[in-house]
């Protein structure tokens, strides 16, 4: 049965989908660093060659990349649109500047998007806490963590079943119609605001039965978490390009097809 509320994790049997949930979370952590520490825009292109390959290897569905691209349309074309109409403006040409920092800001997004939907859709709420729980994370910190995104879905959950009870009451909702539903929501503010009220101290409950008391001092995982070989190979393979784009910073290496940044 299709679901009426979608979930983040992709349930798939991948290479990526196998891989330990900490090595998978340090992966991201460096690509943060790397949105940093990248000296150019051709940099942050080759990211974003790397972010198509990692999707494609995790499975990640088409229409998933495809609504988070669509909702970055606007503000690449803002980002790239701005310095060319300021140039037009005072008499310049549109193309005559240098768009360098646009564009490796423009790459940036995508390379995130790209790799974070690779990282996360290949792991469920219970295995990213577990993978924050394993380094040592706070205990308060992982149990806030899973009970938002558990609370999220089930209020988006608990939202379409009070749309479909009011329009048994002849009460419809216009869901097609950005601009209707959105005048229609103050109608379902009140609903929507007692359902998350009751549902806080059940959330609360399933979730230390699910083995979260950040009130005592064990910290139960739910998943094995144990390095293999692809895991090591999957970290380490980010942490070379991580230390090469450190190294091409400090002008101690180069990377023949990119470019070095300027002194």
């Amino acid at each position: 049965m299709k679901r009426r509320v979608p979930v983040i994790y992709n349930d798939r049997d991948t290479w990526f989908h196998r891989r330990d949930p900490r090595a998978k979370l340090g992966v991201f952590v460096l690509m943060l660093l790397y949105m940093y520490l990248a000296p150019t825009w051709e940099w942050m292109l080759a990211m974003v060659v790397v972010g198509l390959g990692l999707v494609i290897v995790a499975r990640v569905p088409p229409l998933w990349i495809g609504a988070l691209l669509a909702l970055q349309v606007t503000n690449v074309i803002g980002i790239l649109a701005f310095p060319a109409i300021e140039r037009m403006v005072t008499g310049g040409s549109a193309f005559g500047g240098d768009f360098d920092f646009g564009l490796k800001l423009a790459f940036s997004w995508q390379a995130a998007l790209l790799i974070s939907a690779s990282l996360f859709t290949t792991m469920e709420l219970t295995e990213i806490t577990d993978g924050l729980r394993g380094p040592g994370v706070p205990e308060l910190a992982c149990f806030t963590l899973e009970y938002v995104f558990l609370l999220f879905y089930v209020t988006i959950s608990d939202l379409f079943r009070i749309m479909d009870g009011m329009k048994v009451k002849g009460l419809g909702i216009e869901t097609k119609n950005p601009i209707k539903f959105a005048r229609n929501m103050p109608s379902l503010a009140v609903p929507m605001f007692m359902s998350v009220l009751q549902r806080s101290n059940t959330m609360m409950s399933v979730l230390q039965m699910r083995g979260y008391s950040f009130s005592r001092g064990d910290r139960e995982l739910r998943h094995d978490l144990k390095f293999d070989a692809g895991d090591v190979l999957l970290f380490g393979t980010g942490v070379l390009v991580l230390g090469g784009t450190v190294a091409v910073n400090f002008g101690f290496l180069t990377v023949p097809i990119l470019p070095s940044p300027t002194p």
